[in-house]
């Protein structure tokens, strides 16, 4: 019954000790990057984006890009699972 008990706190410590190990080394999740405001126009039919707007959606889309990067990378931290479609 002892010998049960000891192999039992052990493997438990040992958990513990595991967890508090990845928690302490985990990536901190990422925040969500604000948007820009971007202004489409209806003209001709169609829908013309003034320079500033463009410059605005294009930063816009980088920076969901690199937020996207930054929660594959803690994705792939907690599953042990990289992509393969790169």
């Amino acid at each position: 019954m002892s010998v049960a008990l000891t192999i039992f706190l052990a493997a438990s410590c040992a958990t513990y000790r595991e967890d508090a190990t990845l928690a302490a080394i985990a990536p901190p999740a990422p925040t969500l990057p604000q948007s820009e405001p971007v202004r489409f126009e209806e003209r001709d039919g169609g829908l013309w984006l003034s320079h500033g707007d463009y410059r605005a959606l294009e930063r816009n889309v980088i920076a969901l890009r690199e937020y996207a990067a930054k929660l594959e990378a803690v994705l792939e931290f907690w599953t042990g699972e990289g992509r393969d479609d790169r």
